[in-house]
């Protein structure tokens, strides 16, 4: 009984010195609020762009919704709404084509662990293949 209680206050302080230790960065790093409202050029394509915009309700929190344009200058099969979610960094969202709708996924980067801003975004399509979007 006694070797259990001295574990248990082990095991107590040990997890107290992880949290203490580790601060708000790990916290933030945890429940990561990201802030990607814009137009983003596709990199390598000055023509081509996509504008994701969440609505009021879905601003400044871990999770929720999107909707969008595509816009690309020359190439009008290119110029369809979408819509998407998001869940802290992993993105996702689809494309409507009058030939069908083409699905994306993939990951934001943000400015640092304390400015949510994103930097870059990096997705992935199994029918177009990969768009890096950067501003």
């Amino acid at each position: 009984m006694k070797t259990f209680y001295l574990f248990k206050r082990s095991f107590i302080a040990l997890t107290l010195f992880v949290v203490i230790g580790c601060g708000a960065e790990t916290l933030a790093a945890i429940i990561f609020i990201p802030a990607f409202a814009a137009t983003w050029p596709v990199v390598g394509n000055d023509e081509y762009r996509l504008d994701l915009q969440p609505d009021a309700d879905n601003k400044g929190v871990e999770s929720g919704v999107f909707a969008g344009v595509e816009e690309h200058d020359s190439d009008a099969t290119k110029r369809d709404s979408l819509f998407g979610s998001f869940n802290g960094l992993n993105i996702e969202f689809t494309i409507r084509r009058p030939a069908g709708g083409v699905q994306y996924t993939g990951t934001m980067t943000p400015a640092s662990d304390t400015d949510h801003t994103i930097v870059k975004i990096v997705l992935n399509s199994s029918s177009e293949g990969t768009l890096v979007l950067a501003p």
